[in-house]
């Protein structure tokens, strides 16, 4: 089947609870209950993704406190901070409390669609914006897939199409990846520090980094929809902290660097 004809039956399936696994990656509604409410994005986000789930919990009065009981609570209200921007323009655009909110990117491959080298590209963009990546594949890739193990090259939940004529969940993937590589740990810094007698500075000088961190990653998240980055009032006090000029030359660093190496005999790196 073509694109158009797999999401209009991916989206029938998932409405009336008929996809195999669902619940291992999407908290989806079931047809008996009414907690939680669905919105369908299609093209949504300059394009970008085929389609874009917004799970919306319908609990109301809820206390305003922070109360982390599991490493998934923790990481959904630290999402909040990393992709601020993607989440307050939909909770405003359905008028709802912004940590209510879950956004599933998903992209489908058809049977007319070839699998090629920017199916990976895609998984990435879905993964950066919104800290996950889900993949619907049409019954031939499917097939393909499973026969060679291909679904655990992916860093994203994949659902197929059987030939049974069913969705079904081939592998889960329910992490919300809200850290990058640029997170410092506190454990090298304490190192760094300690060589260069400042261990006492240890907890300003990890916050300063850790809020740098989050600036810096909000940056990469918002960056491929070219939006406006929404930063918290303590993250802009900190940025106004930083006007005065650093006491950084590049070229007097390498200057430096070399004269400190002309001094080293040969025979050292022997």
């Amino acid at each position: 089947m073509n694109e158009q004809d797999l999401q209009k039956l991916f989206i029938d399936s998932l409405l009336s609870g008929e996809i195999q696994g669902i619940d291992e990656i999407i908290d989806i509604p079931s047809p008996q209950k009414a907690e939680r409410i669905v919105r369908i994005k299609k093209e949504a986000y300059f394009r970008y993704f085929d389609l874009v789930l917004g799970i919306i919990s319908l609990q109301r009065n809820l206390p305003t406190t922070i109360n982390i009981k599991s490493i998934d609570m923790y990481d959904r209200y630290h999402n909040l901070t990393m992709r601020t921007s993607e989440l307050l323009a939909f909770a405003r655009e359905e008028n709802c409390r912004v940590d209510l909110v879950d956004l599933i990117p998903i992209e489908f491959k058809s049977d007319n669609d070839s699998i090629d080298e920017r199916l990976p590209r895609q998984v990435i963009n879905a993964i950066l914006a919104f800290g996950r990546s889900v993949v619907v594949f049409d019954k031939r890739h499917t097939s393909r897939i499973q026969k060679y193990g291909l679904f655990s090259l992916l860093p994203a939940s994949i659902i197929g199409y059987s030939n049974d004529n069913r969705f079904k969940v081939i592998s889960s993937d329910k992490r919300l990846v809200v850290d990058s590589l640029v997170k410092p740990q506190k454990s090298t810094i304490a190192k760094i520090l300690s060589d260069n007698g400042l261990i006492d500075s240890l907890t300003a000088i990890y916050s300063h980094l850790d809020m740098t961190q989050k600036i810096y990653q909000k940056m990469l998240f918002n960056q491929i929809f070219e939006e406006k980055i929404d930063l918290l009032q303590e993250e802009i006090e900190f940025l106004s902290g930083l006007n005065k000029s650093p006491n950084f030359h590049e070229k007097e660093q390498i200057k430096k660097i070399v004269r400190e190496s002309i001094n080293r005999k040969i025979t050292e790196y022997t």
